[in-house]
């Protein structure tokens, strides 16, 4: 395999340091495992950009990993000091990035052995990749995919592998309009209307820790309840489906205080102008259903 250069990306925000250092010893294990295999990752830089009020690690913290894990990776810690959201620092963070391709991931995410061997498959095979995604464990997004090519509608961005030069063309994530929800789907569809395909790979296992209730269900917080609630207003907007955010401004004004809040703050970008472009006018990748961004497999 054609050896490559990558970064690893992730967002901290109140984190416990028992779950990352479980993340960072998964890291370093799958690259090992890379290099043994003579996969196509023997190093790798990992970027971690802090979203917490006051900084999570400490200098001597970071090279003390660094000293452990310097074999497999190099650790750069970024304090923002502010709340970035994922969009914004992930796009923070990608201004310093060298490397041929981005791994965007969730501070909390385990990955399997042969991690990156699974993952890097599709763009030695494959033409017009523009974004890998990894199968999550206990819950993922149940999304259609083509079990030959693996090709989706859009990409889950907990954990996918983006080379750095599309991330580039396309301008990053949208942090203007998605600050915590649907930064994901609206690059996977920008990715797509620009001609390249967001592939799903089964077999490269990673563990991405939820919040689950006694029914099987994720327990979302209050921030989480009214991000998203705004996410699906402004990508009804975005990808020009009058009908659906018609619907969707009709249930929030009468719905939740979290949905109330999403709907005032719509209108509020309306009257001020600050609403965004418009795409995909004839619908021809924008995928709704009626509260998802794609058909589910269950």
């Amino acid at each position: 395999m054609k050896k490559t250069t990558l970064r690893l990306q992730t967002i901290l925000y109140y984190n416990e340091i028992e779950n990352l250092e479980k993340s960072l010893s998964s890291v370093a294990k799958a690259v090992e495992v890379s290099k043994q295999k003579g996969g196509p990752i023997e190093f790798i830089d990992i970027c971690y950009g802090d979203a917490s009020a006051t900084p999570l690690f400490t200098e001597e913290k970071i090279a003390e990993y660094n000293k452990k894990y310097g074999e497999f990776f190099n650790l750069e810690y970024m304090f923002f000091g502010f709340n970035s959201g994922t969009s914004k620092g992930q796009n923070v963070m990608f201004e310093s990035c060298k490397s041929e391709y981005l791994l965007a991931m969730n501070p909390d995410v385990v990955l399997c052995p042969e991690f990156f061997l699974e993952m890097m498959k599709p763009y030695e095979t494959m033409e017009s990749v523009g974004m890998v995604e990894a199968r999550q464990c206990p819950l993922e997004h149940p999304k259609i995919f083509d079990p030959k090519t693996g090709e989706e509608p859009w990409g889950a961005m907990a954990c996918v592998i983006i080379p750095s030069e599309v991330f580039k063309k396309l301008g990053g994530l949208d942090e203007k309009n998605f600050f915590l929800y649907c930064d994901d789907v609206d690059f996977s569809w920008r990715l797509r209307l620009n001609g390249y395909k967001v592939i799903y790979r089964p077999r490269a296992f990673v563990y991405h820790a939820k919040r689950i209730d006694d029914k099987g269900g994720v327990q979302p917080t209050s921030a989480e309840l009214y991000y998203s609630a705004e996410a699906a207003l402004l990508m009804a907007y975005k990808y020009s489906d009058d009908a659906r955010l018609k619907r969707f401004l009709q249930l929030f004004e009468k719905g939740s205080e979290q949905q109330r809040k999403a709907a005032a703050e719509f209108y509020r970008r309306k009257e001020n102008g600050l609403l965004t472009e418009r795409l995909d006018k004839d619908h021809r990748i924008a995928s709704f259903t009626e509260w998802g961004y794609s058909e589910n497999r269950y």
